[in-house]
Parts: structure tokens; C-alpha cells; sequence
């Protein structure tokens, strides 16, 4: 009895090592992308907020003829993507990348006031791409 006790323990702990831990490897994951999404999430506010050009510091230049041109730079938040991965760091276990499209709105207008006040449209559009790295238990 203690014999086959022994081999049954001995059977149990080998597949047990032998077996990947998916479940719980993939929990961590999901949850770093939950973490890192929520993150970046943020992080774009604060580009929008901060950024030279947004929609409350937009140039305003006139043209040669005569119109106002106003013009400010605003990420697309339908254009987000978010991925996550682990790393073979041992100081840095996960990656994330956000990336994005910048987009460039002007409008015209009579005066400064008038086309600060008009219909924006998208003039240009710029692809993005940031790299961000998990440590010390913080997205940086």
C-alpha cells in the first residue's frame, strides 16, 4: 500500500511539473493588459492636455488671401491599440505598446474668432507608436 502511495505521489508531482500553468500564467496577462490599458489610457490624456499645438493652444495664421487658418493637433482615441507581452528580463517581466494615430485638424474662417469657432475637419493624420516597459511594479 505504501509502495503504491509512493508512485502515485510520484506520478502526481512529475505532472504537475511537466504541465505549463496556463490558467494562472494567463491570468497575470490579462490583468497587466487590464493594468496597461487603463494606463496608456491615461498617458493620452495627458499628451492631448499637454501637447504644443491641442485644441486649447491651436495656431491661428493668416493666409495670403485674407482668410484665418486655425489649426490643433488632438489624438484619436478610436485609433488606440494596446499590447502587452511578457519580456525575458528578469528586471523588466512585461512590454507595453501603445499605439495611435495623431490627427491634425484646421478650419478657416473671416477672422480669428470665427474660425475658432468653425467646423474642424482632418488635414493629416500621423501614425504613433510608444514602447513601455513594467518594473518595480509600475508601467513607465
Amino acid at each position: 500500500m505504501k509502495k503504491l502511495l509512493r508512485v502515485l505521489l510520484i506520478v502526481l508531482l512529475a505532472a504537475l511539473i511537466a504541465s505549463p500553468v496556463v490558467a494562472g500564467g494567463d491570468d497575470v496577462l490579462v490583468a497587466m493588459r487590464a493594468s496597461f490599458k487603463k494606463f496608456a489610457k491615461t498617458k493620452v490624456q495627458h499628451l492631448n492636455r499637454n501637447h504644443q499645438f491641442s485644441r486649447s493652444r491651436m495656431q491661428i495664421k493668416k493666409k495670403q488671401n485674407g482668410l484665418y487658418c486655425a489649426r490643433f493637433h488632438k489624438i484619436d482615441d478610436s485609433s488606440l491599440k494596446f499590447r502587452v507581452r511578457r519580456s525575458k528580463s528578469k528586471t523588466i517581466p512585461y512590454v507595453g505598446i501603445l499605439s495611435y494615430q495623431e490627427k491634425v485638424f484646421e478650419a478657416l474662417g473671416s477672422s480669428p474668432a470665427e474660425c475658432k469657432r468653425g467646423d474642424f475637419a482632418a488635414v493629416a493624420v500621423t501614425p504613433n507608436k510608444h514602447i513601455f516597459s513594467f518594473k518595480k511594479g509600475a508601467w513607465n
